[in-house]
């Protein structure tokens, strides 16, 4: 993505584009999955970027405010990704933290039982917890 493009992205969520904003809305937007504040920190480093990791969760947490990301807790760890038209959850792997996004949420099955016992659902969040492929050969 140009530096223009992310810079109109942000200006239209009256987010002023500093170049450390910028720099941190294409590494979430380059990014596969979510990611922590440390993990977009280390990226950053390699860009030689001049940051530190206070100054990168202010950032997230401004684009999360200003609804340009999303902030996700998984096993009890804050991670940010670019927000998506619809929501999402993940698979963490227990021995090496990877994560695989569930694509396929089934939470309007839930809410449709939730709504026969007038209970409204406001929000969810779902972990699933195992062993990925790499993973299922190293027993330890």
């Amino acid at each position: 993505m140009k530096h223009q493009d992310v810079k109109s992205i942000l200006n239209s969520h009256n987010i002023k584009a500093t170049r450390q904003r910028v720099e941190i809305y294409k590494v979430l937007q380059n990014s596969q999955q979510c990611l922590s504040a440390d993990e977009i920190l280390q990226l950053l480093k390699t860009q030689n970027l001049n940051i530190d990791l206070a100054t990168v969760y202010r950032n997230l947490e401004l684009f999360v405010q200003n609804g340009i990301a999303v902030k996700s807790t998984i096993n009890r760890k804050h991670f940010f990704e670019i927000k998506k038209s619809s929501h999402h959850h993940y698979f963490v792997c227990i021995k090496c933290n990877a994560k695989a996004e569930i694509v396929d949420c089934k939470i309007n099955l839930i809410e449709e039982e939730l709504n026969k016992m007038n209970f409204k659902i406001l929000d969810h969040n779902l972990e699933v917890y195992g062993i990925c492929d790499k993973c299922c050969g190293r027993e330890e």
